[in-house]
C-alpha cells in the first residue's frame, strides 16, 4: 500500500482513507478552489442546507471509486497484488480529481462559458489542469514500485462513450479486460452518480437519494470487458433510477432552483461582456485557481449588476404561471428547445407587446430528466447476471426496470414570467399556450 495514510470522517462514508500521494493534490491551491464551487447550482437557493461543494464530492467519488474498483479486483484471482493496487490508486485518483475543472455554478459554466466560447467542457478543462498546473506533480510515487502520472488520469476524463476507453488491455493473466473501469467512471451506477445522489439527498434533505451504494457494489461482478450485476442486485439499481428521476423532479429541476439558474446565467454571460470571456482564467490556470463562486461576486465591474443583486439578496425576480409534464418526441436539446419555444412564445404576442416587451420578461424552462443516468445517453444497458443464456448473461436497457418499463425520458415544460411584466401575464400565458403547427413534441 501507499506509504501512509490519514483517516478523514464524512458526513456520508463516515471515515474514509487519504494516502498520502493524494494530499499532495488535495492540499494545492487548484484543488481547494473546489471548497469554493457548490456542488449543486442554485439548489441552496431553495434548499437552505445544500451548502455542500465539489470538494467533498470528490473526496466521496474517490472513496466509492476504490472500493468498487477493489470489489471487482478481488474477483481477478490471476492479477498480482501490485497490478491490483495500480488499478484501485488510479480510480481513487480519477475519483478525486475528476471535477478537478468545474467553474463557477459548475454545469452552468459549461453551457455558457467552456461549451460555446472555447469548444470545451469541465472535463476536457481537467485533464489540461491536471497535464498542466504547476500545483501538482507529473507524477504520485503511490509506493512499492509504483507509479503514476497525472496525464494518465487525464486521459480518463476525455472519453464520452467505452469506445474512447483508453485502457483496452487484459488485466494480469487473466480473461478480464480494462474496460470493465469505464463502469466505475461512467457506467449507470458509477461512483459520480451514487456518491452525488447520496449527498444531494442528505444535505437537501429531500430524502429521496437513499442508493444502496454498497449492495450493487458487491453485486457486481467483472466478466471480459463488462461489469455484470447479479439479480440480487437489480432491486437497488432500480431503485437508484426512481432515486434520481425524483432527485430531478424535486431538486435539481425544482421551479425556483431553475428560476435562480436563469439569473445565474444572465450574470455570467453579463460577466462574460465585461471580463473577455473570461479569458485570462482559461488561459492562465493560476489565474483559474482564484476563479470560483466567491470571487465572481466581487469582481470590481460586476458590482452593480442587477443579475448580481438579485442573488446577493436571494430576490428571484421570476414566478411559474404554466407546468406541463409531457413525453419528449424530440431530436433538439432541451436548452434549443427552450429557445425556440420561448422565440414562438414571443412571435404569437400582439404586435405591441412582440417588441416593447424585453428579453427577459419570461422564458420558456423545458428540463429533460432522463432515466437513462449518463447525461449523454450513452450507456443505455445494464448486464444482468442470467445461468439460462450461453454467456451467462444478458442485456437489460436501462429503463426496462424488474417491475415495469419507464419513460425513457419526461420533459417539464414551464413558462416564467418576471415580476416586472406581471400585468402582461394573460397575454403571455395565451401566447405560449396558442396552438400552432406541431415542430417539436
Amino acid at each position: 500500500m501507499s506509504s501512509g495514510y490519514e483517516i478523514i470522517k464524512g458526513a456520508i462514508h463516515g471515515y474514509i482513507k487519504v494516502f498520502d500521494h493524494e494530499r499532495t493534490i488535495i492540499d494545492t491551491p487548484i484543488f481547494q478552489r473546489l471548497r469554493r464551487i457548490t456542488q449543486n447550482t442554485g439548489v441552496h437557493f431553495t434548499y437552505p442546507c445544500a451548502n455542500h461543494t465539489r470538494f467533498s464530492h470528490s473526496l466521496g467519488v474517490m472513496h466509492v471509486a476504490g472500493r468498487f474498483t477493489e470489489r471487482l479486483l478481488e474477483q481477478i484471482p490471476k492479477a498480482s497484488n501490485k497490478i491490483k493496487k495500480r488499478y484501485y490508486f488510479l480510480m481513487r485518483l480519477w475519483g478525486l480529481t475528476h471535477d478537478i475543472g468545474q467553474g463557477p455554478f459548475s454545469h452552468l459554466f459549461d453551457d455558457i462559458i467552456f461549451g460555446p466560447k472555447y469548444k470545451t467542457d469541465h472535463e476536457r478543462f481537467g485533464a489540461k489542469i491536471l497535464r498542466e498546473s504547476h500545483h501538482l506533480p507529473d507524477e504520485l510515487d503511490i509506493g512499492n514500485g509504483i507509479k503514476i502520472t497525472l496525464g494518465e488520469v487525464a486521459n480518463l476524463f476525455e472519453v464520452k462513450t467505452i469506445d474512447d476507453w483508453p485502457l483496452t488491455e487484459r488485466i494480469g493473466q487473466s480473461d478480464v479486460n480494462e474496460k470493465i473501469f469505464y463502469y466505475v467512471c461512467r457506467g449507470a451506477y458509477s461512483a459520480d452518480i451514487m456518491d452525488f445522489l447520496l449527498r444531494d439527498s442528505y444535505f437537501t434533505g429531500a430524502g429521496y437519494g437513499n442508493v444502496d451504494w454498497q449492495r450493487l457494489v458487491h453485486a457486481s461482478k467483472p466478466v471480459g470487458d463488462k461489469v455484470i450485476l447479479d439479480t440480487r442486485g437489480e432491486e437497488a439499481f432500480d431503485s437508484l433510477l426512481l432515486a434520481r428521476l425524483f432527485m430531478f423532479s424535486a431538486v435539481y429541476y425544482h421551479r425556483t432552483t431553475r428560476a435562480t439558474t436563469k439569473i445565474m446565467g444572465y450574470y455570467l454571460n453579463e460577466a462574460a461582456s465585461l471580463l473577455d470571456d473570461f479569458k485570462e482564467f482559461i488561459t492562465n490556470l493560476e489565474k483559474y485557481t482564484h476563479l470560483d463562486e466567491h470571487s465572481i461576486m466581487y469582481f470590481p465591474e460586476l458590482l452593480d449588476s442587477a443579475y448580481r443583486k438579485f442573488l446577493m439578496e436571494r430576490e428571484i425576480p421570476y414566478s411559474r404561471y404554466v407546468e406541463e409534464i409531457r413525453k419528449p418526441d424530440i431530436g433538439i436539446s432541451d436548452k434549443d428547445l427552450s429557445k425556440i419555444l420561448t422565440s414562438q412564445t414571443r412571435e404569437r404576442l400582439p404586435n405591441n407587446l412582440k417588441k416593447s416587451l424585453p428579453e427577459e420578461a419570461f422564458f420558456v424552462d423545458t428540463p429533460i430528466i432522463p432515466l437513462n443516468p449518463m447525461f449523454g445517453g450513452e450507456e443505455e444497458y445494464i448486464f444482468l447476471s442470467d445461468p439460462n443464456v450461453s454467456d451467462g448473461f444478458r442485456a437489460r436497457r436501462v429503463w426496462e426496470t424488474s417491475w415495469g418499463i419507464l419513460s425513457k425520458q419526461v420533459l417539464l415544460l414551464r413558462l416564467f414570467i418576471h415580476d416586472k411584466c406581471l400585468n402582461q401575464r394573460n397575454e403571455i400565458v395565451n401566447a405560449f399556450k396558442m396552438k400552432g403547427e406541431r415542430t417539436h413534441f
